[in-house]
């Protein structure tokens, strides 16, 4: 037997750019030997022959799913199950608004928590805006298109300097939620940031780097999130390149974009974190993967509590485009998972 799939690029609009997403639709009903038997193991085998830098699998609702408005998914890597991600979480929302038009869903339930979703109209662009990013052309681009909003279910953490020693300790690591963390590296100009070709852990520690994190933390990936600060556009937004390298390059990354964008939004609390004279809520544009050639647009919005110390609310934001639909078969029980 065989499970559809669909892919998306995801944090776009034009096909061929943003992150490449894979949706695989696991059937509700156990008699079909797919939904409850289909394992964790099968799973990560499926992830790591679609190769894609996440694969959702995407459970068809339950009746309880449905009175509860409920669509419960799981995400994969090639490596490794994740608790959440951005550009998986996003993907599928604008999958379940816009291509399954599926009105009984409302929230996302992942590893991490429940994530609302709703749809999201992309604000009009300024008059005087800057130019487009490299490679970020018009052909292809769907006009007017809507996207969908997330709300991440964050456990947002600062570690205390995990890295002590090595050339890159004095960088601040920060997780958006427990097992998603990121070397939150400042770059001074464009220049320079594409110039970087690796991890700062380096890829083969990817994972091993977690053993370094504060107690209760050390699991997950640990990636550099390299950026570069643009400035403010008129209406205050501010503007970020970026480039994630963890075992290797990522187009676009939600949940590191939504980490820095949290780490920065303290940070820039009247000049102080904790100062309660600064500004609530916080909105970001974050551009990522014009090094790959796969240009990507990520849209942050952190709301602070009122005491300007910690993160209230985090909402991910993005389009996406349907790029293929196929089937897949169910790995036999029997195989062996050897990932290296």
């Amino acid at each position: 037997m065989a499970l559809k799939f669909t892919t998306f690029d995801v944090f776009t609009k034009t096909p061929f750019r943003g992150n490449p997403l894979g949706i695989v639709s696991v059937p509700a009903d156990t008699a079909s030997a797919t939904a409850t038997q289909l394992s964790q193991d099968q799973k990560q085998l499926i992830a790591r022959e679609l190769n894609l830098s996440e694969t959702v699998f995407l459970h068809e609702q339950t009746p309880a799913d449905i009175r509860a408005r409920v669509a419960r998914i799981d995400i994969f890597t090639p490596l490794a199950e994740i608790p959440f991600a951005g550009h998986p979480t996003v993907g599928t929302a604008n999958y379940l608004l816009h291509e399954l038009r599926l009105g009984s869903a409302k929230v996302l339930s992942t590893r991490a928590g429940l994530v609302p979703f709703k749809e999201e109209e992309e604000e009009e662009e300024e008059e005087e805006e800057e130019e487009e990013e490299e490679g970020d052309d018009e052909e292809g681009k769907g006009k007017g298109a809507k996207g969908a909003q997330v709300q991440v279910a964050h456990d947002f953490h600062i570690h205390d300097k995990p890295f002590k020693g090595t050339a890159y300790e004095a960088y601040p690591v920060a997780s958006i939620v427990n097992g998603m963390t990121g070397i939150m590296a400042q770059l001074p100009d464009l220049d320079t940031l594409g110039k970087q070709t690796g991890s700062l852990v380096g890829a083969e520690n990817t994972f091993k780097a977690a053993a370094a994190l504060d107690e209760g933390w050390r699991k997950g990936p640990v990636i550099t999130y390299f950026y570069v600060d643009l400035g403010r556009k008129k209406d205050g937004t501010r503007k970020l390149r970026t480039r994630n390298l963890g075992t290797r390059e990522d187009p676009a990354t939600g949940s590191a974009a939504a980490g820095l964008c949290c780490l920065l939004s303290l940070s820039d609390s009247g000049g102080n974190p904790g100062s309660e004279s600064g500004e609530r809520t916080h909105a970001f544009e974050v551009t990522q993967g014009v090094e790959m050639g796969r240009p990507s647009e990520i849209r942050v919005r952190v709301t602070l509590n009122e005491a300007r110390s910690g993160i209230e609310e985090v909402l991910i934001s993005g389009n996406a485009v349907k790029i293929l639909e196929g089937t897949v078969p169910i790995p036999s029980p029997k195989t062996k998972i050897r990932l290296e």
